[in-house]
């Protein structure tokens, strides 16, 4: 048998053997936000202990890596930040939660930030990595949107805050600046979305910091004309349903913002899961794509051994 030959062979099976196996991620977000969180996440902490042996490709945190009551200088979001992508050995994923720009307004915060200023921070520090992901790519107009394709599943995150999406509170920013960098984020978004969503494949998941489907004051869509005092989420939560409605291929969404550690399926070929984290659930989940198709996503924790809960909300 000659040498070419034998190559050939073994790099087959080495192929095979790869995309035999079924793709699985951690997510988490909303951490730290104590010091108990932060311990868990060192180096010896158990959280980084168990994410270390669990297998897995990458690792995502869907947002706010410090507590709202705590004020957003340079050196705690660096710290965290440095903390949160180091406790997993494999490619690390974020996308921006309320914490760590929109809500640096906030009168019990000393000192206080333009939350716009803070959003600026936030790219220049940690919207430039570029993980050793397949095809990975970051948006042009929104550099901390990001897409990677593993197995025939495409990844991607949407800068989706919490605070209505950055339309409340609006304490110290120029009031027109903020709504309309508001409005840029969701006409980029949808843009990303949609770029991304138009080929066919086996399976999608989606990261985000805000729960779309917890009930809201006010009801409509946000735009040019309606800036405040509408639901800053109603344009993804049609999207979502018109994507999930004509997809041939299952759309699972994953988000932070409030306290459960849950998981439901919305629709057919919609799936949400809210990622555990906060001070209630200080966890990492394990999402694993299937084959299934009525089960195509598999979720748990590496913490707890408690089943996951179905979620509530709209």
């Amino acid at each position: 048998m000659s040498q070419i030959f034998s190559f050939t062979i073994v790099l087959t099976f080495l192929i095979c053997t790869f995309h035999a196996s079924a793709t699985s991620f951690l997510a988490f977000g909303d951490m730290p936000y104590t010091q108990v969180g932060h311990e868990m996440l060192t180096s010896t902490g158990v959280l980084h202990k168990l994410a270390n042996a669990t297998e897995h490709d990458f690792i995502v945190h869907v947002g706010d890596m410090k507590s709202g009551s705590l004020s957003c200088t340079n050196e705690l979001l660096r710290s965290n930040y440095a903390l949160i992508s180091n406790v997993s050995s494999k490619p690390f994923v974020y996308t921006p939660g309320d914490n760590d720009w929109t809500d640096c307004d906030r009168e019990t915060l000393s000192p206080r930030y333009d939350e716009l200023e803070r959003l600026n921070f936030i790219r220049d520090n940690f919207a430039v990595q570029s993980p050793h992901l397949p095809q990975f790519k970051r948006q042009l107009t929104l550099p901390e949107n990001q897409a990677w394709v593993i197995d025939d599943v495409q990844f991607l995150t949407l800068h989706i805050p919490g605070t209505n999406n950055g339309r409340r509170q609006i304490l110290l920013s120029n009031k027109k600046a903020a709504y309309n960098a508001s409005q840029s984020r969701d006409e980029e978004n949808i843009k990303w979305l949609n770029s991304l969503l138009s080929s066919k494949r086996k399976a999608a998941v989606i990261f985000m910091q805000a729960d779309l489907y917890q009930p809201h004051k006010y009801s409509g869509h946000c735009n040019k004309t309606t800036k405040a005092k509408c639901d800053g989420y109603q344009l993804y939560r049609e999207t979502f349903a018109q994507y999930a409605a004509r997809l041939s291929y299952p759309l699972l969404l994953i988000h932070g913002d409030t306290g459960e550690f849950c998981f439901t399926k919305l629709a057919n070929n919609l799936w949400r899961l809210n990622a555990p984290g906060d001070f209630q659930f200080l966890d990492i989940a394990k999402v694993t794509v299937t084959d299934d198709k009525n089960k195509p996503f598999s979720v748990s924790a590496l913490h707890s051994k408690a089943k996951v809960a179905k979620c509530k909300g709209l």
